[in-house]
């Protein structure tokens, strides 16, 4: 597991330098109005990804690992495979409608760059989870370096073509959508037309036996995005595109930090999985004390960087667009502590496949973090925004140890005596 975390590590400090470069140069370059819109896209990009890890990734995360042939095995990659192109075909006619509805007229190419964008997006974050849980991070790696390759290269050229930001926008969305698919391309594997008249059967099997599961995950994954995004929604539809603008330039030092827990739990996952399917509880709880552990380190480490070399960042970074960005970055520290140890504790209890459990961890901190977005926008208090997510996050993180501990106490020998086998 060492190599294939250390490789994924790698992929994921590529994507992160490259979302931090790209975010840090929009910042710079846009106006706030540009910047934020931008930034609503990217957020609904990302809750399309998280319904996807519900439907498809985490499912073939959990299953394939411990599927018992060579048959089985096949008919999930079928299965998955097929039901992710026919998401993405949906993908792409949701988001052409939402974005044309909310730019109004006159915008029509506009809304028809962000939908290939955000169904490109689609298809490549399939193929990145696939190829993951196969563990071949080397095949991963390469295809995300093809993909920043392909992407700064466009950025590139949009950058020497010196093209104003109106028309910035759709040539970046449409580049990002170009690298996306051509990364991804050499593991495309069309199903064979004499497979197709057996799908819908494959798919009803697959998906009727796991739908209980599925269910419940797709009910958190839009309870946890509620919880720790619903904020840009409110901002944007209350307060207005810079208001976006300026919450997301907050959180922009912490993306390197949440991509590196995206590279443990994908490769986390499956093996958490494999040990609560042969009843490993031991090697369990060590993964996931050792990861919360660590993400708690990175970030009290990350945080004295930051507040050591805040003085240069303010001048050069923010500028004179964003003040007075200390105490929203110092939130935002918060913020992203207690999401990365919800986060990582949350893939124990998916890999447990107690999704119902989970769902009601993120819904209890998605209602406290609405009953607080509505407080604050009644105040038309900006600066508050930023509570809810704590709040939320809280909620959620007190309940995921909950669970675990409860898995803990029930899976513990009943002579042993009480505490001495103390789980996260």
């Amino acid at each position: 597991m060492k190599r294939a975390l250390a490789l994924s590590v790698a992929d994921q400090a590529l994507l992160s330098a490259f979302g931090f470069g790209l975010n840090l140069y929009l910042i710079r370059a846009w106006p706030p109005e540009q910047f934020g819109f931008f930034a609503v896209l990217a957020a609904a990009g990302v809750f399309a990804a998280m319904l996807q890890n519900a439907l498809v990734n985490t499912p073939l995360a959990v299953h394939l690992p411990v599927a018992p042939g060579s048959a089985e095995r096949a008919l999930l990659r079928r299965a998955f495979g097929s039901a992710n192109l026919l998401l993405t075909l949906l993908v792409l006619v949701l988001a052409w409608a939402l974005v044309a509805l909310s730019l109004g007229g006159g915008q029509a190419l506009l809304a028809a760059v962000a939908a290939l964008h955000a169904a490109a997006q689609f298809q490549r974050e399939y193929y990145r989870s696939r190829l993951a849980v196969e563990a071949q991070m080397r095949a991963l790696l390469l295809a995300d370096a093809a993909y920043l390759l392909l992407a700064c290269g466009a950025l590139g050229a949009i950058e020497y073509a010196e093209l104003p930001v109106q028309q910035a926008l759709p040539v970046l969305l449409g580049a990002l959508a170009g690298a996306a698919l051509l990364s991804v391309a050499p593991h495309w594997r069309p199903l064979r037309p004499a497979a197709w008249p057996a799908l819908p059967r494959e798919l009803r099997q697959v998906f009727g036996a796991q739908m209980h599961e599925i269910r419940w995950s797709l009910a958190g994954v839009i309870t946890t995005d509620m919880q720790n995004r619903g904020y840009i929604f409110v901002a944007a539809a209350v307060f207005g595109p810079a208001a976006v603008a300026h919450l997301q330039a907050g959180r922009l030092f912490f993306g390197p930090l949440n991509l590196l827990s995206g590279a443990w739990a994908r490769v986390a996952r499956p093996r958490l999985a494999r040990c609560a399917g042969q009843g490993e509880q031991a090697a369990f709880a060590a993964l996931l004390r050792q990861a919360a552990l660590l993400f708690v380190a990175l970030n009290a480490a990350f945080l004295g960087a930051l507040w050591l070399a805040w003085p240069l960042l303010a001048e050069h970074v923010f500028g004179d667009k964003y003040r007075h960005m200390g105490g929203l970055v110092a939130a935002w520290g918060l913020a992203n502590l207690l999401f990365q140890l919800r986060s990582c504790l949350a893939t124990g209890v998916q890999a447990l496949r107690r999704f119902r459990d989970l769902t009601m961890a993120t819904l209890y901190g998605a209602l406290l973090s609405a009953l607080l977005l509505a407080a604050v926008c009644a105040a038309v208090w900006e600066q508050g925004l930023i509570a809810s997510v704590i709040a939320g996050e809280c909620v959620a993180l007190v309940v995921v140890v909950a669970i675990l501990r409860q898995h803990a106490d029930a899976r513990a020998p009943a002579a042993a005596p009480a505490g001495a086998l103390a789980q996260p």
